[in-house]
């Protein structure tokens, strides 16, 4: 037990010539930038959506019911830390409907920007989800996406919403079914 007695001392010894070493570099104060990083999420109200054939919102006549099952991604400061690049990707799973028989179904989703509930930007990307033999249901993600915004105060109130772009079909569907969209 003698030799566990002498780790205080080192201890204490080796948190001393620490201070010394952080001293000698505690000189230089480097200015750090904020980075201002928007907020990405997906839009709860346009995160479900019911296709059907065409003129038809009967059971029978469904393709897919298909979610955003979630995003991720970051933020990076250009070189010149004047703008902020967001990149992410967004999750999609989808079922296979009565009335689609296994085939690829193809929907379209919106990357907006943001700020004080008004849009900035918009962007229609399309996502295909690929139902395997047999299978009821299909998951995929979106390539990345990446958007620059400026690195400012007011950035710091952006949001980057997901979403499904829904016809006013699809809208009404969605605001009559709100449970199981």
């Amino acid at each position: 037990m003698k030799h566990l007695s002498a780790l205080p001392a080192l201890a204490a010894l080796l948190a001393l010539s620490a201070c010394g070493f952080f001293k000698a570099n505690t000189d230089t104060i480097v200015p750090v930038a904020v980075l201002n990083c928007p907020h990405v999420e997906v839009l709860q109200q346009a995160n479900t959506v019911t296709a059907f054939e065409p003129g038809r919102s009967d059971v029978a006549a469904q393709l897919t019911t298909a979610q955003i099952t979630g995003v991720a991604g970051s933020c990076q400061p250009s070189d010149d830390h004047t703008t902020t690049k967001v990149t992410f990707k967004a999750g999609f799973t989808a079922t296979n409907g009565p009335a689609n028989h296994g085939q690829p179904v193809t929907l379209p989703y919106f990357v907006a920007v943001t700020s004080d509930n008004r849009i900035i930007a918009k962007a229609l990307h399309s996502i295909t989800l690929k139902f395997g033999d047999n299978a009821n249901t299909a998951n995929a993600d979106s390539p990345t996406l990446t958007i620059d915004v400026p690195n400012d105060d007011a950035s710091a109130t952006y949001e980057v919403l997901v979403g499904f772009q829904m016809t006013q079909a699809q809208l009404d569907y969605a605001a009559a079914h709100p449970a199981g969209n």
